[in-house]
């Protein structure tokens, strides 16, 4: 017979554990009920039947090979198709234009990131951009928006450059079996194969480290792991693999103190958990650091001590900060709230993005080639050091194009998601072409396809599928957008008419220090390598973000084939040539 333990019985581990298993029947309770009293939510919309009464469409949507359902629901349904989350619970899934304009731009007051994802950032990352809503973010907005202006970029750019120039030396001897410095699988002498995945990790990392906090994690040219650096890498992998167990964090969150909450957490037997909370720890901890060391110097520095031509991102945060009015000043948790958020977002994404442009180079050769051909007319034009201006960086054409239409076909971030918090009739259009509108009741979790929104052939034309750089130089970059017929309604996103950065007032702050950044990256390494594929079968998993892994099949046991893969992006890396064969 069940008997309620006594006080002294009442544990922590115990408390959490009830805890939860009050909060998940409450749940269940209420979502069986909903279900038996309600018909369906969205009874037109089409949609995948549900996998698991319990778990929906959720498994197939939060898994590594997650990417061709993604895709196959805008391929298969249109623009707006209906998910199941838990117990039945009715989402939508959209990439429609006109939908996302509502959600993203007109009616986004209503539209806001879901309390998972807020209150699973505000935990790992404390109170910064992806953590809070309403005044608060729009506070934050306002006071990081500057520090990410063209004029603070220029400043950034030598930052760029020099380690981008680092990195091509110390590549250029792991190519030719100098020193595997990565310790990577794929690298061996006089092979030439390098893994280029890891070595877009690393530069990504120490880049936004060193502009941003202005702090180096990542020498380059040894195998010295930062905790930081350990801590950042194994977070998003660690955190997709929780993906459905912290669909209950807003509940966790509800339970007690934050103290206690820790003490909680402190005691889950999951690795993963545990994983993810030194991560934080350890990211926490850093930023504290250098926040506080930045502000010393800061008050010791003089007129003459400031070299305002390379000034890192968080102390122009600082000091515009001390400037602002003390109800838009951020506080000391906000601040150190944001630097974790500008590290972690913009290393995965960047990595992810420089990896597939260069994959894709490889497969095309002849686009590998050309862009070469225009680097090196471009730098005839270069400093003594053999830099490009800013300028010139941004005004390359075949540059501009690759990233571009890199970033559409294949956006870092495949989807995000938003819940409703006021209801809302969103217009959009059915798979016949028709117009229509569907009422959006308060509560509704929404994903909204980024991947699949800019693969649209209403948007981009039959070739929409196509990796195509074309398209941006043919039509220009304004005009790309409009390939097809002029009815058709584009997407509101910030970064040449696709949703890679995000639109609306959640969109990436930091986008045009992303750009710059791997367009310096892009010249750097083309002008000194070519890269071209190995025999190596490449997929790309999703992990919320997009990384590569390479995949071998071997006989097991009983002749069973037996299927492996490796995270990482091997290619072959030669130094450039520019002496024709005889």
């Amino acid at each position: 017979m069940f008997s309620f333990p006594s006080l002294t019985e009442l544990t922590p581990a115990r408390l959490l554990a009830y805890s939860l298993a009050a909060l998940t029947a409450h749940s269940f309770l209420s979502r069986v009920l909903k279900f038996l009293r309600a018909q369906s939510v969205f009874p037109h919309i089409p949609g995948p039947p549900s996998q698991s009464w319990i778990t929906g469409n959720l498994e197939q949507l939060f898994t590594s090979k997650g990417l061709p359902f993604h895709l196959l629901l805008s391929e298969r349904y249109g623009g707006v198709a209906r998910v199941y989350g838990f117990f039945g619970d009715e989402q939508l899934y959209i990439c429609d234009p006109r939908a996302l304009h509502s959600i993203l731009v007109k009616d986004q007051d209503a539209f806001d990131e879901t309390s998972v994802f807020i209150e699973n950032n505000r935990v790992i990352f404390g109170p910064g951009l992806v953590a809070t809503v309403g005044e608060q973010h729009k506070r934050q907005r306002k006071a990081v928006k500057p520090v990410f202006s063209v004029m603070q970029l220029k400043k950034l750019t030598p930052i760029f450059y020099e380690l981008a120039e680092k990195l091509c030396d110390v590549i250029s001897k792991e190519a030719r079996g100098e020193t595997i410095i990565n310790g990577d699988p794929y690298s061996n002498a006089d092979s030439g194969r390098v893994d280029m995945s890891e070595w877009m990790s690393r530069i990504a990392l120490e880049t936004v480290g060193q502009a941003v906090l202005g702090y180096s994690f990542d020498p380059l040219d040894s195998q010295q792991i930062n905790p930081y650096t350990a801590a950042v890498k194994e977070l998003i992998p660690t955190l997709f693999r929780l993906s459905i167990v912290r669909q209950f964090v807003p509940w966790l969150a509800r339970i007690g103190s934050p103290a206690l909450r820790r003490k909680l957490v402190e005691l889950v037997p999951h690795e993963a958990v545990q994983k993810v909370k030194n991560s934080s720890d350890v990211m926490y901890t850093t930023a504290r650091g250098i926040l506080e060391s930045k502000r010393e110097r800061i008050s010791e520095q003089t007129d003459e001590d400031v070299d305002s031509s390379r000034q890192d991102i968080i102390t122009e945060l600082l000091k515009n900060n001390g400037r602002l009015p003390d109800s838009e000043k951020l506080s000391e948790e906000e601040l150190i709230g944001q630097m974790t958020v500008l590290i972690f977002g913009a290393q995965d994404t960047t990595s992810s993005a420089l990896s597939r442009v260069l994959y894709m180079l490889s497969v095309h050769p002849n686009w590998q080639d050309n862009l070469r051909e225009e680097i090196f007319e471009a730098l005839d034009n270069s400093d003594a050091n053999g830099r490009l201006s800013y300028e010139d960086i941004m005004t390359l054409p075949l540059l501009d194009a690759v990233l571009k239409e890199t970033l559409r076909l294949f956006p870092p971030v495949p989807f995000v998601r938003r819940t409703a918090i006021k209801e809302r009739t969103i217009p959009f259009a059915t798979q016949t072409g028709d117009m229509a509108s569907i009422t959006i009741p308060v509560g509704t979790t929404l994903f909204l396809g980024i991947a699949s929104a800019n693969r649209l052939e209403s948007v981009w034309g039959e070739d929409a599928k196509e990796w195509n750089p074309e398209r941006w130089i043919v039509m220009g970059a304004a005009e790309a957008v409009d390939s097809s017929s002029a009815k058709n309604a584009k997407l509101p996103g910030i970064y040449a008419g696709t949703l890679s950065f995000l639109g609306g007032s959640r969109s990436c702050v930091g986008y045009k220090f992303a750009d710059i950044e791997m367009k310096i990256i892009l010249v750097k390494l083309l002008s000194r390598f070519t890269f071209a594929k190995t025999g190596d079968t490449i997929v790309w998993n999703l992990s919320q973000i997009i990384s590569p892994s390479t995949v071998t099949r071997s006989l097991g046991d009983g002749g069973v084939e037996v299927e492996e893969e490796k995270k990482g992006l091997p290619l072959l890396v030669r130094a450039y040539d520019s002496t024709p064969s005889l």
